[in-house]
């Protein structure tokens, strides 16, 4: 008998699952386990009372802020396609530029208007103080608590779209630009600066305009739970992609409850970092595996 060559990325990558599932099991036990009086009160973070005038104008300089910025860029370091030409490509570097024209405009219009306008727009983002190590130590147990909880949504999502597309409802399903960019390859340096940016540049603005911004002002106009639902919906919107929506969705509901209970920012940027940082490892994984599935 011939022996068959052992898949290694793809053990790899199940094993990393196992654990991931393991240690999940283990700290949901934990918590189940542990009495009442054990719980400290939830730190929270208080609600941005600014009112719909002063969002409206916080929302507006955020967009004005990105379609400037990308404007003038286009303009000054691309050649317009003529009526004759297809869409241009996207190359890994093209998505460099993009990430890039995407998310300095939103920081920018957030420190600006907080610089220019403390009254209306510099309240604090933090009720309880933690070091960067502190809050990332919070965030891998939360990372490993709730991995599998998006696992499941996006198992859920992808049988329910699998079933829309068997009837006719929706056409195919594809993944996220970025994801497939990420999976072709491409010039090293580009695709090394993409991972930066996916793991510490998206979740730092991110996490600043959806949770520290977003979801504080919904706070103070609704719910708790009605807040971190619907800043979830926009934080998933946000990403452009049917195959994805669900799953996000969950993902920006959790970001928002480990931000209400550690009552600072870093420890959703630290778990949306250990997000992304783990989804590219298994996009790695999975494309140097043998395995192609059905």
């Amino acid at each position: 008998m011939e022996s068959q060559s052992v898949d290694s990325p793809l053990v790899i990558a199940s094993l990393i699952v196992l654990g991931i599932l393991g240690a999940s099991l283990c700290l949901w036990i934990r918590q189940i386990r542990r009495p009442r009086s054990e719980f400290a009160p939830e730190p929270g973070v208080a609600a941005w009372p600014i009112g719909w005038v002063n969002f409206g104008i916080f929302l507006c300089t955020v967009v004005a802020s990105i379609f400037f910025i990308q404007y003038f860029a286009v303009t000054l370091f691309f050649d317009a396609p003529s009526d004759s030409e297809s869409p241009r490509e996207l190359t890994p570097w093209l998505a460099v530029f993009g990430v890039l024209l995407l998310q300095l405009p939103m920081l920018a219009a957030f420190y600006g208007l907080r610089h220019f306008y403390p009254g209306q727009f510099a309240a604090r983002l933090n009720e309880r103080a933690l070091s960067p190590l502190g809050a990332g130590k919070q965030a891998l147990i939360y990372f490993f608590q709730y991995l599998p909880i998006v696992w499941l949504a996006a198992l859920l999502w992808t049988a329910l779209l699998r079933v829309l597309e068997s009837i006719g409802l929706i056409d195919g399903m594809e993944p996220q630009e970025l994801l497939q960019l990420f999976q072709a390859g491409g010039d090293p340096l580009a695709i090394g600066l993409l991972v930066v940016m996916a793991v510490v540049l998206a979740p730092i603005v991110e996490e600043i305009i959806f949770r520290g911004c977003l979801y504080r002002f919904l706070k103070s106009q609704t719910t708790v739970l009605a807040a971190q639902i619907l800043s979830g919906v926009l934080f998933s919107l946000m990403h452009n992609n049917l195959f994805s929506f669900f799953p996000l969705l969950i993902f920006g509901v959790l970001l928002a409850r480990v931000y209400e209970r550690s009552g600072n920012l870093l420890v959703p940027i630290w778990l949306h970092a250990f997000f992304n940082g783990f989804s590219l490892l298994m996009l790695y994984l999975t494309s140097l595996s043998e395995f192609v599935p059905q």
